[in-house]
């Protein structure tokens, strides 16, 4: 084995060990009773570790094209990693979309229930629960003293989840399963003795937290620089905010142009008229996650015309939870952990049915299932390649995948009237708003206010949604960029290819080449997409 192999997979055996709480939800259970060890001596460590690995990849020879690949890849992980730590995010990461409040709940998902073992783990986990909420208060402490602190929306936000939590405890499924006496008395005792005190301690301290009013993460000492590199990450790229913001308008206004067509006048009065007619809505909660996988069945009849190779990974509709519905997304995707023991999951958000839009859920559907995020996923985790390039995330290609599989679904044929092709280039819109938001609140010195206006002037997302997304975007900088980017980016690459190789060009094919290697930085794929097709074959294939 090569020594860039070997670095891959200590790389990979770094990250599971100090995130166990994913190495569970991979299916790796060596480190189920334990959770993230986040404090300073833990990120000393774990910057130690990646040193040494960045000093052994650059040693490396890379092999092969692959290897190079490899490389490339490694070296931006490692790199990105050393200089998260600079710029302190743990400091002010008060996170009502992903923070410790929720993940720990979301355990009960995936952590192994159906053995004492497993049972027993997650006791260690539940007592171990103070200890890391202790370790994360610690951090915020730090930052409260170097200016660096979280966004007030984001702390009422998470004030009253642990609150909730506190007030209507959702362990009661995962007591059932235990059938050892002994076991569940000590389990019960944890929870009363441990993890509902640590959630009382962290809203105790966010309700006397010296919150931020501005939102923007340039408004805290670094902030810029945090943010530029929030934008180089998440989108791969070195564009500016000024260019991405530029390119958002420019996306919105050819957008709306479509949208006008549709219409047949005005577009936003269209909109109007629609977000008012109660037909464009369900009325029961019930009745969404059915309405999906009615919708999820019809796409997958299509998908073989267009894709060469598709995964054997089933995708599954489920509800998101009631404890964090109100704060979540439309929706969003979990893809099978590494063992293939349970299928990805399309959890679609139920809370309020009659502010969700039906002519939306197509779009939504292609992107969070097939053949966006489940497709390219599963589709990864089925490949030969190593484990790590298996689970490698980089956003602007995972979500510009997704967010051009909405238009291909037009190709499809998925859209059959005219209301669900607007409902697609609203979600369209949406995206290039995103450009416009993120940037005008991180970079321009935008509102919260005037974030939440421009959507509504914009796109139809009800008026809850649009309040999430906003605030999502706020305690997440650069992550919206990702969309408009990595689809712009594909739509490039497809077009270039066509015009290469004229005839002999397949759409079956190019969509193999794409995801064939797992998620990639875009310039990485754009290497990929064009030595492809140079290929001097007859009929080009995968």
């Amino acid at each position: 084995m090569s020594a860039l192999h070997d670095v891959g997979r200590d790389w990979w055996e770094w990250a599971l060990r100090s995130s166990p709480t994913r190495a569970t939800y991979l299916g790796d259970h060596r480190y189920d009773d334990r959770l993230p060890e986040i404090d300073a001596a833990a990120r000393d460590v774990d910057a130690r570790a990646v040193r040494d690995l960045l000093t052994r990849l650059k040693a490396a020879r890379p092999q092969n094209e692959g290897d190079r690949v490899s490389w490339d890849i490694l070296r931006l992980q490692m790199e990105w990693f050393l200089e998260a730590l600079s710029h302190r995010f743990y400091e002010w990461e008060v996170d009502q979309m992903m923070g410790p409040q929720l993940w720990f709940l979301e355990l009960l998902n995936y952590h192994p229930l159906g053995s004492e073992e497993g049972q027993r783990s997650l006791l260690a986990r539940w007592r171990a629960w103070p200890r890391h909420i202790d370790q994360y208060l610690a951090n915020l402490r730090e930052g409260v003293k170097s200016g660096r602190v979280a966004p007030r929306i984001a702390v009422e936000r998470v004030i009253g989840q642990a609150d909730g939590v506190v007030k209507d405890p959702p362990f009661e499924a995962a007591l059932r399963k235990v059938r050892n006496a002994a076991l569940r008395e000590d389990m019960e005792e944890a929870l009363v003795g441990a993890v509902l005190p640590a959630y009382a301690k962290l809203a105790d301290f966010l309700r006397s937290y010296p919150a931020r009013d501005k939102v923007g993460v340039s408004a805290i000492p670094g902030g810029r620089e945090a943010y530029e590199y929030c934008v180089r990450t998440h989108t791969t790229t070195n564009m500016t905010a000024k260019e991405l913001h530029g390119i958002g308008h420019v996306e919105l206004a050819s957008i709306r142009r479509e949208m006008r067509a549709i219409a047949k006048g005005d577009e936003r009065a269209f909109l109007a008229r629609q977000m008012k007619d109660p037909g464009n809505f369900h009325a029961k909660r019930e009745d969404l996650p059915k309405s999906f996988r009615r919708i999820l069945a019809a796409i997958r009849k299509k998908l073989p015309r267009f894709f060469g190779r598709l995964p054997q990974q089933k995708c599954v509709v489920k509800p998101i939870e009631e404890y964090r519905e109100k704060d979540a997304p439309a929706a969003y995707y979990y893809p099978p952990p590494e063992d293939r023991s349970r299928p990805g999951i399309f959890y679609a958000n139920c809370y309020k049915p009659e502010t969700r839009p039906r002519f939306n859920e197509i779009a939504l559907t292609v992107h969070e299932a097939v053949p966006g995020h489940h497709l390219q996923i599963a589709i990864a985790q089925e490949t030969d390649l190593p484990v790590w390039r298996r689970h490698t995330h980089f956003t602007a290609f995972i979500e510009g995948w997704a967010l051009y599989t909405e238009r291909l679904a037009d190709e499809m044929g998925l859209y059959k009237t005219d209301l669900d092709r607007f409902g697609m280039l609203t979600y369209q819109a949406w995206r290039a708003c995103r450009l416009v938001v993120d940037t005008g609140l991180h970079a321009l010195g935008w509102t919260r206010e005037k974030a939440v206006k421009f959507f509504r002037d914009n796109i139809a997302l009800g008026a809850p949604e649009t309040a999430n997304e906003v605030d999502r975007y706020i305690i997440w900088p650069g992550q919206a960029l990702a969309y408009k980017v990595g689809q712009r980016e594909i739509e490039s690459l497809r077009r270039a290819a066509k015009r290469r190789l004229g005839a002999r060009f397949r759409l079956d094919a190019f969509h193999d080449m794409v995801l064939r290697n797992g998620a990639l930085p875009l310039s990485t794929l754009r290497q990929v997409a064009r030595a492809w097709a140079r290929k001097p074959r007859r009929r080009i294939g995968t």
